[in-house]
């Protein structure tokens, strides 16, 4: 996951990099999450903490990084060269809505992580480069960390 780590530009030269130092008949996995959060039922709107938080986000790098990167990832490795690609979304829940066992139980786990990341991955983007007041900030977090708790909105992270 280098979305948030890499220069959105480097991208194409970043996947040029990997084919160049694999060696014949190697393979590469990659994993990117969208931070776009999703419902799986459709009831999250722009009105939503989440959405909000989302699309504040990902419009306060957008000019350094690629948060999308991950639905392009194909194109990439395509434009590349590459052979044999394999492209799969999953979608991770936010917290434990889903009927399938093993599913619920990833959502379960993931309740804690998705408290913690909403506020870390965006803190630094919104407050000091949005120049959201902390106040602000924390009300947005506040209300995107209940939503992602419920499990009536069936919400998840496309991975």
């Amino acid at each position: 996951m280098m979305a948030t780590g890499i220069d959105g530009s480097r991208w194409s030269s970043y996947i040029q990099d990997i084919k160049r130092v694999l060696k014949p008949g190697g393979w590469v996995q990659l994993v990117e999450i969208y931070f776009n959060v999703q419902s799986d039922n459709g009831s999250l709107t722009e009105k939503h903490a989440l959405r909000q938080w989302s699309t504040k986000l990902m419009s306060s790098v957008e000019d350094v990084k690629d948060l999308r990167v991950g639905t392009r990832l194909r194109d990439l490795l395509q434009a590349a060269g590459l052979k044999e690609i394999e492209c799969t979304m999953i979608p991770v829940p936010l917290c434990e809505w889903s009927s399938e066992p093993r599913m619920r139980d990833i959502g379960k786990a993931n309740r804690k992580i998705t408290r913690h990341l909403l506020t870390a991955v965006a803190l630094y983007p919104l407050t000091q480069r949005l120049h959201m007041s902390h106040d602000e900030f924390q009300q947005l977090i506040d209300q995107a960390q209940k939503e992602a708790e419920n499990p009536s909105l069936k919400t998840y992270f496309p991975l």
